[in-house]
């Protein structure tokens, strides 16, 4: 039996990248994102996870992420990477992520939001604080 395939589609705007996740996403998925597509990031990304599931990605697999991140990632000062869920168990997927990446001292800091539009103002400056907690 084939999986239903997740999309995930890369766009620009200004110095963020986002990658945009349709569907129940994969290690898979995510990791060939980083090693195919990583090169086009500006300074900022944002990961959007509004149209797409990330409830298939364990906790194993984040490690694993922030291992490919790091090798895949160019490095670029006062980078921010923002993970974007409306739904709660995606927000809080992320937010596990982001904690992943601070005790494993990446060199930028990753945030979860709810929309597009706080994520987006923490990544240009803003001190916007994450709903939730």
């Amino acid at each position: 039996m084939e999986r239903a395939m997740a999309t995930l589609t890369i766009e620009h705007q200004d110095n963020i990248t986002i990658v945009k996740v349709s569907g129940k996403v994969t290690f898979d998925d995510i990791a060939d994102t980083i090693r195919t597509r990583y090169h086009e990031v500006k300074r900022h990304l944002i990961w959007d996870f509004t149209d797409g599931d990330a409830t298939g990605i364990s906790s194993d697999d984040f490690r694993m992420v922030l291992r490919l991140v790091k090798e895949h990632r160019p490095y670029y000062e006062d980078s921010k990477t923002a993970y974007i869920s409306p739904f709660d168990i995606n927000f809080g997927m992320t937010r596990m992520f982001s904690a992943y990446a601070e005790v494993t001292n990446m060199p930028y800091p990753y945030k979860a939001f709810h929309s597009f539009e706080e994520a987006a103002e923490w990544l240009n400056g803003g001190d916007h604080r994450e709903r939730g907690l």
